[in-house]
């Protein structure tokens, strides 16, 4: 998380507190994010070193955290999806008021069922979030490893926090020069959530290509990469539009963007 990024972000989260903004975080808000819960200093067995005394928290981030948890103060909890990226919380975003979820939620909006995904998949073939049942969309093998509770233990108990953050930066730079995926994935990827009668629109990011996908069952849209260009979705009397976040003016500036049709 560079200066910028995080100056930008406390920005534009301070404007949906003073607007009374409901925020919805749907993941990789911050890179490389894993809390490490303390372990004692004598030796236990294997299935005890997670005792818990306290928690070290990556070295990044705390202007971010600090406005956050002056939204949840002001404003009732900001819904925090975990991504790829900072799916590793032991606690901390529900510590500082945040209403935390490992693979989304539903919402109900003027009266449409609304599922907010981070998007990189969900665990098993069929999985009840909020009552409704999500069929397949299927994660890749090492984000199911990543995000297993014996790949944590593991790798907690073999690195050092400096150490594994370290190596997760690495990845994750590595990772960010990869090829972007085309558009045309979202046949596989997407529609089999969108045509089920008990949802009518799926919005998530994770590949961080802004648009808006209808299909006959409702509608996808993706929220675009805020990290690149401060994109975010808003939602209004308007209905759902992509915004760019001008910190400089302190406004959200509407941005057109393509619509694709499955």
């Amino acid at each position: 998380m560079g200066e910028n990024y995080e100056k930008g972000l406390c920005s534009l989260i301070n404007y949906a507190a003073q607007k009374k903004i409901q925020l919805y975080l749907l993941g990789d808000v911050f890179d490389y994010w894993m809390e490490f819960p303390a372990q004692k200093s004598e030796k236990k067995p294997f299935k005890s070193i997670q005792s818990l005394r306290e928690t070290t928290l990556p070295p990044l981030g705390s202007s971010v955290l600090d406005t956050l948890k002056k939204y949840n103060q002001a404003c009732g909890p900001a819904y925090y999806i975990l991504g790829n990226h900072d799916y590793w919380d032991a606690g901390y975003f529900a510590s500082i008021g945040c209403k935390v979820f490992n693979d989304g939620c539903t919402i109900d909006l003027d009266r449409q069922t609304v599922c907010l995904l981070h998007g990189d998949g969900l665990p098993t073939k069929k999985t009840r979030i909020h009552g409704n049942l999500i069929t397949p969309l299927k994660r890749p093998i090492l984000h199911t490893i990543l995000r297993s509770a014996s790949f944590i233990t593991l790798f907690q108990y073999f690195f050092a926090p400096n150490q594994a953050w370290s190596m997760m930066k690495a990845f994750s730079n590595f990772s960010k020069k990869k090829e972007k995926p085309a558009l045309a994935n979202i046949d596989s990827t997407l529609k089999n959530l969108i045509n089920f009668s008990d949802i009518d629109m799926v919005i998530a990011g994770h590949d961080h290509l802004a648009r808006t996908v209808h299909t006959k069952g409702g509608q996808y849209i993706n929220t675009g990469p805020y990290y690149e260009n401060n994109l975010v979705l808003t939602y209004s009397k308007q209905g759902w539009v992509h915004a760019e976040w001008d910190e400089q003016h302190s406004k959200l500036v509407v941005k057109e963007k393509p619509s694709y049709s499955l």
